[in-house]
């Protein structure tokens, strides 16, 4: 069975939550149009699908704007607590003839899948304060440990021998994130708190994900966490299956309530659909299914194998870039999808 033609695709999201203030809309805008050309300038290159999402959520981790590294907004105590990961499904060079679908296969599925054509490779990092790209870290603990997730001191420590770049901790607060934390100080009662920390969503995590020439399918996802969230708290950014997920069929990157998204295993469950549905169907879907499991907001964003795209949420407000080389690249502000579910 004849694999359909891959065609490279990029798509980048900026977090799903509330709107923001309006008068941050078009420089957030402009950041994302710039991390996404670093991206397509990979892809159009021919380089990687890996190197194009590290390129781009490196970018928006730059930009203090965004809830990711250098923008990441502070935990109860005030200070920063990162979340990373990526992963990698790259083509064999000599896969083994196709069999009929053991594994990753959905229900109704009726095509050839075989997971050895890819090699799947992973990483992550979690709460961790001194490194300006946590990114580019999770991408050293895929390639250059045995492990695919470390955390706090041992992960910062391991950045330290893998040459990423390492920061001193205040090094990492903007004076807009700690007006932020400030007004969420001054707010009474956790009710008080908890609509703080849901007008502060609309500077969310950020991801990416990408398809090559060469077929080779990338996630990337990169965040500060949960707005006042407690010291030590991991969240779904960090959890391959969970907030990043690249396999055989596509791959997907999640913003929103990480502890939801954990709970429904949101980018593995989309993923898997690909097998079955276009990711702009899938897409919907599993935020629908999210919803009636846990009724949280969230977003996500989708790529197949064959470079299609697809994204959905039902926040108030979600921001993503797409760039492919019919449409070349695009910037959208989108709406949240409808809610009612199918009689």
């Amino acid at each position: 069975m004849a694999r359909a033609r891959n065609r490279c695709a990029l798509v980048a999201h900026g977090g799903a939550g509330s709107a923001g203030p309006g008068a941050e809309r078009a420089e957030r805008r402009r950041a994302m149009i710039a991390a996404m050309r670093l991206g397509a300038r990979v892809l159009r290159a021919n380089g990687s699908a890996l190197e194009a999402v590290v390129a781009t959520v490196a970018a928006l981790e730059d930009h203090p704007l965004f809830n990711a590294g250098y923008g990441s907004l502070l935990n109860s105590e005030g200070n920063v607590e990162m979340d990373a990961s990526v992963m990698f499904a790259e083509p064999v060079v000599d896969p083994p003839t196709l069999r009929p679908a053991s594994r990753g296969k959905r229900a109704g599925h009726t095509g050839y899948f075989n997971p050895a054509e890819y090699s799947v490779s992973a990483g992550a990092v979690a709460a961790i304060s001194r490194v300006r790209n946590p990114i580019m870290l999770a991408r050293a603990v895929m390639e250059h440990s045995p492990h695919i997730l470390m955390a706090g001191a041992g992960a910062e420590n391991f950045a330290r021998k893998s040459g990423v770049r390492l920061v001193r901790p205040e090094e990492m607060v903007t004076e807009h994130a700690r007006e932020r934390w400030r007004a969420r100080k001054q707010q009474s009662g956790m009710l008080a708190a908890q609509r703080a920390a849901r007008a502060a969503m609309g500077h969310g995590t950020v991801g990416a994900v990408a398809v090559d020439d060469r077929g080779a399918i990338a996630a990337a996802t990169s965040t500060g966490g949960v707005p006042g969230k407690l010291f030590g708290r991991v969240g779904d950014s960090a959890l391959i299956g969970a907030g990043t997920f690249a396999h055989a069929f596509g791959a997907a990157s999640a913003t929103g309530q990480g502890e939801a998204i954990i709970l429904t295993a949101l980018c593995r469950e989309a993923v898997l659909a690909l097998a079955d549905g276009s990711p702009k169907a899938v897409a919907r879907e599993v935020i629908l299914e999210m919803i009636d499991a846990t009724g949280a907001e969230a977003g996500i964003i989708l790529i197949d194998s064959r470079g299609r795209i697809g994204y959905a949420h039902n926040s108030a407000s979600m921001q993503v870039a797409r760039y492919d080389c019919a449409g070349g690249l695009r910037h959208l502000w989108l709406e949240p999808i409808a809610t009612a579910r199918r009689p």
